[in-house]
């Protein structure tokens, strides 16, 4: 049986941060953008390609139509080589997030994992979503990347609705709905350290 904690989070509410955090005081393997590269080897697919769609749903509104079903697990044959790159790289990273989960102890930021691993069995999950007040995000974003005000509302923004898109598209969920998660966590209340360290007092007392 093997523990992995999923972390959902909004565009620098410090989720990346908490989950290394974690993995690294409970002894967890950490997954993050590593996946889009393994994904890609696994698949064939070009990892700077896939880079550029990581997290993000179709464009193709007509396809998403036609498809007439989000939940793309484990979907082979014809109509896989007709499918958009993001879904591809979704099927891909679903595996690799599956395999990774079935091996070791971990920490998976993203990528609907929460989803991908709700029905794997010997897998006991741990589903955290992190969000903070947006001026908090706006803040730590435009000191993280140098950007003016504007740049870093809009980045904030535009990206929280990427992961919305996503998550919804694949899940057929709201992101960030407080019921599809065990533990919500509020970086700007709490602060990140006291977030991670409720993650991790947890976990040990799983252990108890």
């Amino acid at each position: 049986m093997t523990r992995v904690i999923t972390i959902g989070r909004q565009y620098g509410s410090a989720g990346h941060d908490i989950g290394e955090m974690v993995a690294k005081a409970l002894g967890y393997r950490f997954y993050d953008k590593e996946l889009v590269e393994m994904a890609a080897k696994k698949s064939n697919l070009s990892e700077d390609a896939v880079k550029e769609i990581d997290e993000k749903a179709t464009s193709s509104f007509l396809y998403s139509l036609a498809s007439g079903n989000y939940s793309l697990r484990g979907m082979t044959g014809p109509l896989y080589y007709e499918m958009p790159l993001n879904d591809k790289l979704f099927i891909a990273q679903s595996e690799v997030i599956k395999d990774v989960a079935s091996r070791e102890n971990c920490v998976i930021v993203g990528r609907c994992a929460d989803y991908v691993l709700e029905d794997v069995k010997n897998v006991e999950l741990l589903n955290i979503f992190i969000y903070a007040d947006q001026s908090f995000r706006i803040k730590r974003v435009r000191e993280a990347f140098d950007l003016t005000e504007k740049q870093a509302k809009d980045r904030v923004v535009k990206t929280d609705k990427q992961r919305k898109v996503y998550y919804g598209y694949y899940t057929n969920r709201d992101w960030g709905e407080m019921s599809n998660y065990d533990m919500c966590l509020n970086t700007c209340s709490i602060g990140i350290e006291t977030a991670a360290s409720i993650i991790i007092n947890y976990i040990k007392e799983l252990k108890k």
